[in-house]
């Protein structure tokens, strides 16, 4: 969602690139990034269609990503007066909606409804009739807004990430946020899990697989599913079936991280098997998931556990009879 997402911001800072001036040929200036998808996304697909919905879907986990984009004025040469967020986080459509059905160039820049009378900045407007009633009172709302506005005529507007110290875009800052929501949201009871003998591994978040098979790839047998992983773990450790990740929950570090640890290596089994055709036999699976997690737990963990302890827990759990 956040790769996707970079595209808003190369839409907006690379305005003279060709495909910038294509996608605003066909869904206008702005690129429809700040008033929605368009009514027929549901009948006509496209890519930047795609692009626009990620936007939506973003949002809908409680990340305000439209509000991240904050248009640095300049000149008010390139920021669209109703449709882009110029003040505050609002966009002034949205906000004054019977002032922007009255303007007869809705696409109008700030520079042409912004000026300078030679002692402040006022509006200049364009009506279609002279704005009574209630769109009378938007009116004053909205020029006492912009009486502040300072337009400098030597600086091009630009973007700011408001995310980024430095106002630039970064794929993590924003990977990071999405990520903090999709926890949150996901994991209703209770914090989500640490365990500090496990060290951290990217290996998992690089990867995106959309597969072409739904069926174990190991076993080819049924339908891949976490029960079925675990079953194998209470296989060949000898576990009491049922226990799960909530018994070693319970206090019992050294057995959790023995069982995340068989959780990564059947993961990366599975995943050599997928995309390699190569997997680890019965037998040298458990080595590999004894000696790992013997050396992750004596290297990382922070209190003082003796070798033999260690190992004696490690070796109990996974060891089975040969005749397996």
């Amino acid at each position: 969602m956040a790769l996707i997402g970079k595209w808003w911001w190369r839409f907006k800072t690379e305005t003279t690139s060709l495909w910038v001036k294509v996608i605003s040929s066909i869904y206008g200036p702005s690129g429809r990034l700040f008033v929605g998808v368009p009514f027929h996304s549901d009948y006509y697909k496209s890519v930047w269609i795609d692009i626009l919905k990620n936007g939506d879907n973003i949002y809908e986990i409680g990340v305000p990503f439209r509000n991240l984009f904050a248009k640095v004025l300049g000149d008010g040469g390139s920021t669209s007066f109703w449709n882009n967020p110029w003040i505050g986080n609002d966009v002034l459509k949205d906000k004054f909606k019977r002032l922007w059905r009255l303007d007869t160039e809705a696409s109008a820049l700030v520079k042409d409804r912004v000026i300078w009378n030679g002692s402040n900045w006022v509006g200049n407007w364009s009506w279609v009739r002279e704005p009574s009633g209630c769109a009378g009172g938007e009116l004053q709302s909205l020029s006492e807004l912009i009486k502040d506005v300072v337009l400098n005529a030597e600086k091009k507007d630009s973007w700011r990430w408001t995310l980024s110290s430095n106002g630039v875009f970064t794929t993590s800052g924003l990977a990071t946020l999405i990520n903090s929501r999709l926890l949150t949201s996901s994991n209703m009871n209770g914090e989500t899990l640490h365990n500090n003998l496990v060290p951290k591994s990217g290996e998992l978040d690089k990867r995106g697989i959309d597969l072409n098979s739904v069926r174990c790839p190991l076993c080819d047998d049924d339908i891949e599913t976490v029960g079925k992983g675990w079953d194998s773990i209470y296989q060949c450790g000898g576990l009491v079936h049922g226990l799960g990740l909530s018994y070693f929950n319970v206090g019992k570090v050294i057995w959790q991280a023995m069982a995340w640890t068989c959780a990564y290596l059947i993961w990366k089994n599975r995943n050599q098997k997928v995309f390699s055709n190569k997997c680890w036999n019965t037998p040298v699976a458990l080595n590999i998931i004894q000696v790992t997690s013997f050396d992750w737990m004596r290297k990382d963990a922070k209190e003082k556990l003796s070798y033999g302890t260690i190992g004696y827990i490690t070796l109990k759990a996974l060891l089975f009879e040969a005749s397996y």
